[in-house]
């Protein structure tokens, strides 16, 4: 499982203790107890994208982080970007900030609102896993958008209706959809939106 991860020493001990932090938490998080299940479904989920097709630059949001997949995973692999979790549920949020201080990751901010209500940051990269569909995504941060936002949602089954629904917006704003596929080890369509 390790070696699929492509990790170093650093990033293990942190992904080991994150791993803690979700089997010792007292809110239900993620269903997924077992290691490698967890590590399978949740870290190499969450790091897929950026360790086939290039490690993110600027600034990115999370939006909907949850039990921290993918923002806490990219902020342990990736230290030097500017990472900011977004999340509306305020039980969770308590989980990410004490997340970010016990791991240290500095490069981390948690935000507890909804995303429609910021008003003030712009974000190079807006990632979502498991949240809204590919329309209310685009609609509820069109404000923390500008116009090279990259939009990278982790989307199942139903991606294909999404963007049908979506298509006036993505036609509207003149975004351009790549979606990319995979079947092993993990079931995982990762919808990847730009101009």
């Amino acid at each position: 499982m390790d070696k699929i991860l492509k990790t170093d020493e650093k990033i293990q001990k942190k992904l080991a203790y994150f791993y803690n932090m979700h089997i010792n938490c007292q809110i239900n998080l993620t269903a997924i107890k077992e290691r490698d299940e967890f590590y399978l479904k949740h870290y190499y989920d969450s790091i897929y994208y950026f360790q086939q097709y290039g490690k993110p630059e600027g600034t990115l949001a999370d939006i909907g982080s949850g039990g921290g997949f993918p923002g806490i995973v990219l902020g342990i692999y990736y230290p030097d970007i500017s990472i900011t979790l977004i999340e509306s549920i305020g039980k969770k949020c308590k989980f990410l900030e004490q997340a970010v201080k016990e791991l240290e990751l500095k490069n981390i901010v948690v935000l507890n609102t909804r995303v429609e209500n910021i008003k003030d940051r712009k974000y190079d990269i807006i990632t979502a896993r498991g949240v809204s569909t590919v329309k209310e995504l685009l609609k509820n941060t069109k404000n923390i958008s500008h116009s090279n936002t990259k939009w990278i949602m982790y989307k199942g089954e139903k991606l294909q209706s999404e963007l049908e629904e979506a298509k006036p917006i993505l036609q509207k704003r003149g975004l351009n959809v790549t979606n990319i596929r995979i079947e092993e080890p993990i079931t995982r369509t990762y919808c990847i939106i730009n101009h």
